[in-house]
Parts: structure tokens; sequence; C-alpha cells
């Protein structure tokens, strides 16, 4: 066995930052994404890349075969007619990949509430695969559980143009973690540089601090010159169809999306008490000025249709109450 780290989805918000930092340390990186063309910049800097799917145990075992370790995931496609149908084969064909292969290390992109067995959303696909990793004899795995990812505010964005409001189905006022992807990217690096760890491990990563969605609209509405920027709590059905008829989730991911909101709403889903290891670096407001704010600009502006229908749901939402 020699020293190669596979990463799958090393193209992805995480993955990417991992293959980048494991690199510039010297490593040898076996790179693995769906894209060749994503890939190439990973493939100039001297990474083994591979193309294929995450759902294909075959070309998966040629990929962990010979590795010393491993960063594995299953990634939610929003595109998916069913994600949590996909994330099951992916699921499978990656624990048949690591049975087969014999790597022995394995890091792996969990989520906060990865204990429940019962839906929310993509969380489901994560407790599957914590299970499995488990009952692989030989296998030492990290299971990463880091909380709402900052790079979600980008969902507002379209609404935010559109009609001038922020919203969620998730309550103004309930405060919940919050971390950026690049955090989770350097809680995990330290594991494969020096995969030492032994039998399962669980690490949560739950960001700075807790943020409302109240407090994240207003730093967002400061950044991009609007402070009067207001966030309404969306109702289930309002949020489904602003989602599924914009095209920016399908009717599957879009359950996805209520679920995970309501469990953050109900605090079924929930990370453990908050410590020193598990609390990490990078604030909303820093991820907002340096991430969100170049990537909102660079988004065009909402569309004169787009607008329209902002202001239909704005007056939709005052007569409702929101």
């Amino acid at each position: 066995m020699d020293d190669v780290i596979a990463v799958l989805g090393a193209t992805g918000r995480v993955g990417s930052r991992i293959a980048d930092r494991l690199l510039t340390a010297g490593r040898r990186v076996r790179a693995v994404s769906r894209s060749g063309s994503a890939l190439q910049p990973l493939a100039a800097r001297g990474a083994d890349v591979r193309v294929g799917a995450l759902d294909d145990s075959r070309f998966l075992t040629g990929v962990l075969t010979g590795a010393r370790a491993a960063f594995v995931l299953t990634p939610i496609n929003l595109r998916s007619p069913d994600v949590n149908g996909e994330q099951r084969r992916n699921v499978d064909a990656q624990l048949a990949a690591v049975r087969a292969s014999g790597v022995p290390n394995v890091v792996m992109l969990s989520t906060w509430g990865a204990e429940l067995d019962e839906g929310f959303g993509g969380v489901i696909g994560c407790h599957w695969f914590e299970e499995g990793l488990r009952a692989i004899d030989g296998v030492h795995a990290v299971f990463l559980r880091p909380v709402w990812f900052m790079e979600n505010f980008m969902f507002g964005s379209a609404l935010i143009k559109s009609a001038g409001i922020n919203g969620l189905a998730i309550g103004a006022d309930v405060a919940f973690p919050m971390i950026a992807a690049t955090d989770i990217a350097a809680a995990a690096l330290p594991y494969l540089l020096e995969p030492t760890f032994t039998g399962h491990r669980v690490r949560y990563l739950n960001g700075p601090r807790d943020y409302t969605m109240t407090e994240v609209t207003r730093l967002i509405g400061g950044a991009i010159g609007r402070p009067g920027l207001r966030y309404v709590r969306l109702s289930d059905a309002v949020l489904y169809k602003g989602v599924t008829s914009s095209g920016a989730l399908t009717p599957s991911a879009a359950d996805g999306l209520l679920g995970v909101c309501r469990g953050i709403d109900s605090g079924a889903v929930r990370a453990e008490a908050r410590s020193a290891d598990n609390t990490t670096p990078t604030t909303a407001e820093e991820f907002i000025r340096t991430t969100f704010l170049p990537a909102f600009h660079a988004e065009p502006a909402a569309s004169l249709g787009a607008r329209l229908g902002g202001l239909a749901l704005r007056s939709y939402l005052t007569v409702a109450g929101g």
C-alpha cells in the first residue's frame, strides 16, 4: 500500500478544497469527479484524476485500491428526480468499493442529524452511510458532521433580487449553527494526512456560533447595500412552489429541503453542545464578505418576469401576514 489519498467529489465544495490542500502539502492525490474538464486544474498540479460516477462500485473499487486513506461522501443532486434513491445507490456502491478495495482509513463527510433513522431530506443518506461503514470489519472511520452550510445562503439570491426579501421555511428567530465549507476541509485534512485514528469517531463541526435567519439577512442586506432587507418565514407550500417553478430544485430535492428545514425548525436536527473542538473560525460576516458577495454580484439581475413574480409574492405574503 502506498501513500495515495483518494478524494471522491474532488470538484465539490468540500472535496475541491481538500484536494487543493493535500496537493499543496505535497501528497499524492487520486481525485474523482464526474467531470473530466473540472478535474483538469488538479491534473495540472499532479493529481491522478479519475472520471466516473459514485454509483459505479467497480470504478470506485479501482479508485480506492492501494489508497492509504479516502475521503467519501453522498452529495445531494438538486437535479435528481429521486434524491434519496440516488443517495442509496451512491452509498451502496461506495460501501462495496471500501470492502473490495481494502482501504483501511476513511473520512466521511456526514451531517448533523445523521444519528436519526427517520427522513429529514438528505440527512437519511448520511445515516445509511455511517451505519454501513461501521459494519465493515477492519475499516477505521471518522464521520464529520458539519451543520448548515453557509454556502446555502446563495439559495436566497434569486428571491432577494426578484422580491426584495430573503426567506426559508425556518422560523425567523430560530438560532442554529452554520459553517463554511473551507472549515470542513480544514478539519478533514489532518485525518487524511496522518490517518492514525482507530475504530469509529464522530466529529461535529459547529461553525463559529449560532445565528438566526433574521440576523443572517441583516448581514446580507448590509453587505449588498440593502440595510432594510427583510427575512420572511415562508410556508412549506410557498417555498416548494418557488424553488420548483423556478427550476432551481426538482420536486424530490424540494421535498428534501423542506425536510431539513422542518428538522431545524423543530429542533429534531441538532448538533452536540458547542466546545473548543467543534467550533470553527469562519464567521457569517466573513463568509458573506468574501464568498457570498462576489457570487451575488456575479449572478444576473432578475428578469422582468421574475421581478413581477417577486412583487406578486410580496403582495401575497403581506395579505397572508408574512
